[in-house]
């Protein structure tokens, strides 16, 4: 999505999944401005190939991540943005109570025994709280949809 309206804007790719990874090589096949590296985000990211980022952008993966290692994660990219850089999140977050998490989980057309186990959901607050405490600034929940949100600094 960041390359629609800047085609000619340089990225690098993340994803430990196979599938994801073959699906990057096929969007990006001809595009010589996308770098595309398969990386498990449960590990640290890999600094040497990564530096000086004008805007990270993750999409609903950083919720399979433990909570240390999400705040961890959040460090990480936080150290490689350059100084007026930007993180932009997309994420499966945690509801305050059960019966907010059945409404959201009907609405999405899901059931409870078809979750994904490897979801760890943890609130937009805490995550918010974090971000600050590294060191982002104008740090905020732009939108959330029950359990849907995209939280960045600017």
């Amino acid at each position: 999505m960041v390359k629609l309206n800047n085609p000619s804007v340089e990225g690098v790719a993340l994803d430990f999944s196979e599938p994801m990874i073959e699906q990057a090589k096929k969007r990006f096949t001809k595009d010589k401005h996308v770098t595309i590296v398969k990386h498990d985000f449960s590990l640290p990211l890999p600094a040497g190939q990564l530096c000086c980022f004008d805007a990270v952008v993750s999409g609903l993966a950083i919720h399979h991540l433990t909570h240390p290692r999400k705040k961890q994660l959040y460090k990480e990219i936080f150290n490689l943005l350059n100084p007026k850089g930007v993180f932009c999140n997309f994420e499966h977050v945690s509801l305050p109570t059960e019966n907010v998490h059945f409404r959201f989980l009907v609405a999405a057309g899901f059931m409870r025994q078809t979750e994904d186990p490897s979801n760890r959901l943890l609130d937009v607050e805490t995550q918010l709280r974090w971000l600050k405490q590294i060191g982002f600034t104008d740090v905020d929940c732009f939108w959330k949809w029950l359990e849907l949100a995209p939280f960045n600094r600017n």
